[in-house]
């Protein structure tokens, strides 16, 4: 059998682990991974200039590419390190193994020394190609892998074989296909059209939203103004380049917080967002890779009872009061585990009495306390819309940041705020099973894709710590200055503008749109992807429709959701062809997430999953065994 593996990101590389282990040993195949950036795929290219400075988004402990839970049985026994085990024991020798590697990620793996730091991304692509490594050298006699360092620009269906055509004249026939393509570049959209024309005529720089590494930033500098549209992730990492990346440097102050000195080659940098905050940080690690939080009232039993009690479905706002309730619990828990109480009052009672929220009206009279207990999450999430003026915006925006900094300074597991932002990521796989397994009306799974998604993405998808030192430390030196809430860019007047909802003003001849292109196939840049829409070997999901009957997930690639095999134009099996991680989003509840160790992540899960039909016997096979393509 000859597989083609599309995309050679985490996905992939953990649907390779797998079939290693789990095909046939009788039988031949021949496995072969494409992708124009190198092994781990684009996000994580280690070559890329920026890449040994900008950060993963999850602590190195929690990071693996081996499928601890369910490969563990096998002939050839191979170390699964973490990406931090990996860093502190054979990372150092395999980089000088491969000096063609940048010397910076020498120097990284030496300070990556506790469960408290965070990797670069251009470490995790040398992690991937030591795992290819690690694999190649564990492959069975039975098993050959190559990797093409090309892009895939077009397959056609025959009767038996899907026939791949890449650049620099690659083709080939293929029995299976699995595309895992991560995030893909979109066409410009009209707006974006008219930005680049302008930017174009007027000589100026304009950046659409993109992977934040691959975009040349080497022309800004002091003479320049830039504005910067989006406070996400992408944010932090362009913030980065136009500062420390221009020659300005961090100090750490004596009580631990930054100061930056300029170089005086950074321009003048105004950002802003939809809701005027970037999320909420992460909180400094106390977990280890496999502790997730075990809630006490937002559990998967109780959340399926009250379905069953409503037809099977789940209201959003039954879902949300569970979810706020647990959050509750959690901001209250360590706010009593903080407290220095008297003698005579037992904080063990204390505690009891928390697990029923009827007691949180009266337990500060009871006790004796003054504990928080009327806490407004949604509040939480967007708090700048409540602040009326200019003035009163600049006035909060700072010291909101200095407080989030100082949350989440406490740890991700004690602090009060902090510590109840993480149970969302620890509770996602109980959000998933419900959203995959269609316990929401269709008016819940719109609110589940606007509302919570912003909800979720503003307290528990927030950057690095030091991230949000170093933006308190540019906005203290007047290097940034963050405008108001629903903040708009264009053009007019020979100059990009920006504007926010206090009608401040804004000028600039540098625009970046910082943030990754929109996940939807429909208008993605890619040949293959236009390609296969063409043929109508792909279509857009429609399962679930708005209230005015138009679909509400055109933008993701319709899929067997038990095998992830693709459906055609006519909602027919496209066997042999699977499709995996972000091209489903939306279909499947948030999919842009690492492997984390010994938690049997979702990665790890589909990956099983879609293994398991990849290497079964269709049923319509032996019809065809005597055609040719």
């Amino acid at each position: 059998m000859k597989i083609a593996l599309i995309g050679a990101g985490p996905r992939n590389l953990a649907i390779l682990g797998r079939l290693l282990f789990t095909v046939n040993k009788k039988a031949t195949y021949e496995i072969d991974l494409f992708d124009p950036s190198p092994i781990g795929g684009r996000v994580w290219d280690p070559y890329l200039k920026n890449n040994h400075a900008y950060l993963m988004n999850s602590f190195a402990n929690q990071v693996t590419l081996f499928d601890d839970y369910q490969l563990l049985d096998h002939e050839v026994p191979i170390d699964r390190p973490s990406l931090l085990t990996w860093a502190q024991t054979v990372a150092f020798d395999y980089l000088d193994d491969h000096p063609e590697y940048p010397k910076a990620y020498r120097d990284e793996v030496l300070t990556l020394i506790s469960s408290n730091t965070f990797a670069s991304r251009g470490l995790f692509g040398v992690y991937a190609a030591w795992y290819f490594g690690e694999l190649q050298s564990a492959c069975p006699k039975n098993i050959t892998i190559r990797f093409h360092q090309t892009e895939i620009t077009d397959m056609k269906k025959g009767p038996r074989r899907f026939s791949l055509t890449g650049r620099y004249g690659f083709e080939g026939k293929y029995d299976r296909v699995v595309l895992a393509p991560g995030h893909l570049d979109n066409r410009l959209n009209e707006k974006q059209r008219a930005l680049a024309d302008f930017a174009k005529k007027h000589h100026y720089a304009y950046y659409p939203a993109s992977h934040p590494a691959e975009n040349d930033f080497s022309k800004i500098n002091e003479k320049d103004t830039v504005l910067i549209e989006g406070l996400g992730l992408s944010f932090f990492d362009v913030l980065l380049s136009l500062t420390g990346g221009k020659g300005g440097s961090f100090v750490t102050n004596n009580d631990g917080s930054l100061s930056y000195r300029p170089s005086g080659h950074e321009p003048a940098i105004v950002a802003g967002a939809f809701n005027g905050l970037p999320p909420r940080t992460k909180g400094a690690n106390q977990k280890e890779a496999s502790q997730v939080y075990q809630p006490h009232f937002f559990t998967l039993d109780r959340l399926k009872a009250e379905a069953n009690d409503n037809l099977g479905k789940i209201p959003y706002d039954v879902f949300m009061r569970i979810l706020k309730e647990e959050l509750t619990y959690k901001y209250l828990y360590n706010q009593v585990q903080q407290l220095a109480l008297p003698s005579n009052v037992s904080k063990a009672e204390i505690m009891h009495s928390l697990l029923d929220p009827s007691n949180w009206s009266t337990i500060n009279q009871k006790y004796h306390l003054q504990l928080d207990t009327d806490l407004d999450w949604d509040e939480l999430v967007f708090p700048a819309f409540s602040w009326q003026t200019a003035e009163e915006f600049n006035q909060n925006i700072k010291k909101h940041i200095h407080d989030d900094i100082l949350s989440a300074q406490l740890g991700n597991d004690w602090s009060p705020l902090t510590g109840a932002y993480y149970l969302l990521r620890d509770m996602r796989d109980t959000i998933r099973t419900l959203y995959n397994e269609n316990y929401f009306y269709t008016s819940g799974y719109e609110q589940m894709l606007t509302t919570f998604r912003a909800f979720d993405n503003q307290l528990s998808a927030g950057p690095p710590l030091v991230r949000m030192q170093q933006l308190y430390a540019l906005m203290e030196a007047g290097v940034v200055h963050i405008a108001g809430p629903d903040f708009k860019t264009g053009f007019g007047h020979g100059k990009f503008v920006a504007t926010d909802r206090y009608k401040e003003h804004f000028e600039g001849n540098v625009l970046i749109e910082a943030r990754l292109s929109e996940i939807d196939f429909t208008i993605a840049r890619s040949p293959l992807i236009r390609s296969l829409a063409k043929q109508g070997l792909i279509r857009s999901n429609d399962r679930l429709h708005k209230a005015d009957g138009t679909p509400l997930l055109p933008n993701t690639i319709k899929v067997d959701l038990d095998t992830l095999t693709v459906l055609d134009n006519h909602n027919d099996p496209v066997n042999g062809f699977f499709v995996s991680g972000i091209p489903l989003e939306g279909e499947r509840w948030f999919n842009t997430e690492i492997p984390r160790p010994y938690v049997n992540t979702l990665i790890f899960e589909e990956s099983k999953r879609l293994v398991n039909a990849l290497l079964a016997r269709h049923p319509h096979i032996h019809r065809l065994l005597t055609k040719k393509d």
